[in-house]
């Protein structure tokens, strides 16, 4: 019984670790006979684990999102609401570059689940954090956490840079919209030089060069 239960977790995690690669890259569910060779175990392990995709998915998201359980701790441990923003946003981009298979399965959660709200754990502190900010006067008082969330996973989302420019274009991105919700109007330097067109044309060959697989046409 204990060496079955061993083989149950394994299998498990080896499933949903499969899943989530299968999403970093993939907007279309992957068959259960390819999942089933991607994990590699066998087709009635599968279905014994999961009998279908929509089963896998509520499962794999909740792993997927443990990602993002340490931007959390080191929002938690800034001393300044503004602080508090600045990591919140970067970390969120830095996770999403690392793990881009977030923002899909939060797609296809909403399609598992029609009363599915994306990270509603978190929208308690998100809550007090932009609360903090805006009571010591460095966030603009006409933004919500949304908004925020929203913008950072606009930007962390685009993972189809040339590995040369990601850090500077996700960069400056980055600190455009930091600087735009700033109520003091400071401004931080941004990092590296802007972008030029040839380098702008030069993003947008490595593009066609490295197309990322089509969106799922059923949303």
């Amino acid at each position: 019984m204990r060496a079955e239960r061993v083989e149950v977790r394994r299998s498990r995690e080896a499933i949903l670790a499969a899943a989530e690669t299968y999403y970093s890259t993939h907007d279309v569910d992957p068959t259960m006979a390819e999942l089933a060779q991607l994990a590699g175990v066998g087709s009635a392990t599968l279905y014994r684990r999961f009998p279908s995709i929509d089963d896998l998915v509520p499962e794999v998201y909740t792993r997927a999102m443990a990602h993002l359980q340490p931007v959390a701790e080191v929002v938690a441990a800034q001393t300044t609401g503004w602080d508090g923003i600045v990591a919140l946003m970067t970390g969120i981009v830095e996770t999403l570059q690392q793990h881009p298979s977030i923002p899909r399965l939060n797609r296809r959660m909403v399609a598992v689940d029609d009363e599915h709200r994306f990270a509603s754990e978190w929208e308690q502190r998100l809550d007090d954090l932009v609360h903090f900010a805006q009571a010591e006067g460095s966030l603009r008082t006409d933004v919500n956490p949304n908004d925020i969330t929203f913008a950072a996973f606009r930007i962390g989302s685009y993972s189809n840079l040339p590995p040369s420019e990601r850090d500077r274009v996700l960069g400056r991105q980055l600190g455009i919209v930091l600087d735009g919700l700033r109520a003091d109007g400071a401004r931080a330097p941004l990092p590296g030089k802007p972008i030029t067109p040839e380098q702008l044309h030069e993003i947008f060959r490595h593009e066609a060069a490295n197309p990322l697989p089509p969106i799922d046409p059923r949303g």
